[in-house]
C-alpha cells in the first residue's frame, strides 16, 4: 500500500488533499511510478486553469479544499475532483461559479468573465422571479 499526495497549485501556493492510499505494483527496487493520467483517474480529478484577466483580486471558496485569490492578471492551475464546486463572492453573497465536470479538462477559464455571465445570469433570474411574485400578489388582491 503506498500514500500518494495530490497537490493544487494557486499561483505560487500549494493546498494538498487529503493522502490517498493506493495499491499500486511496484518495481523489483520498491519504486512507484505513477503517470499524471493514472493518478488523475484514481481521485477522478480534472486539470484546468482559472485565469483573471481583471485588474482586481478574485476571491474564490472551494469548500474542503481552499480559499484563494486569484491575483489579478495571472493563471492558477488547479486538479480539482468531478463535481467539486466552486463559489465567487459578490458583495457578501456567496454564488456558485461552476461546478467540475470532465469537459473543463486542460481548459482555460476566464474567472473574471464567467463570475460577468453568472451574475447576469443571477440577476435576470432575481427580477423573474420578483415579477412572479408581483403576479401572485396582484392575482391574489384580485380575488
Amino acid at each position: 500500500m503506498h500514500t500518494l499526495y495530490f497537490a493544487l497549485l494557486f499561483g505560487s501556493s500549494m493546498a494538498y488533499f487529503k493522502p490517498v492510499d493506493l495499491a499500486i505494483p511496484t518495481s523489483e527496487s520498491g519504486v512507484v511510478y505513477v503517470n499524471e493520467t493514472f493518478a488523475a483517474n484514481t481521485v477522478e480529478g480534472v486539470s484546468f486553469t482559472l485565469a483573471n484577466r481583471s485588474l482586481k483580486s478574485i476571491p474564490l471558496q472551494i469548500p474542503g479544499v481552499m480559499n484563494p485569490n486569484l491575483s489579478p492578471m495571472s493563471n492558477s492551475g488547479v486538479s480539482l475532483k468531478i463535481g467539486q464546486e466552486v463559489f465567487f463572492f459578490e458583495g457578501k453573497k456567496k454564488y456558485l461559479l461552476l461546478a467540475v465536470s470532465p469537459e473543463l479538462k486542460d481548459q482555460t477559464l476566464i474567472v473574471n468573465e464567467l463570475i460577468k455571465v453568472r451574475l447576469k445570469e443571477i440577476h435576470a433570474e432575481s427580477e423573474s422571479a420578483k415579477d412572479s411574485r408581483a403576479k401572485t400578489k396582484k392575482a391574489k388582491s384580485q380575488d
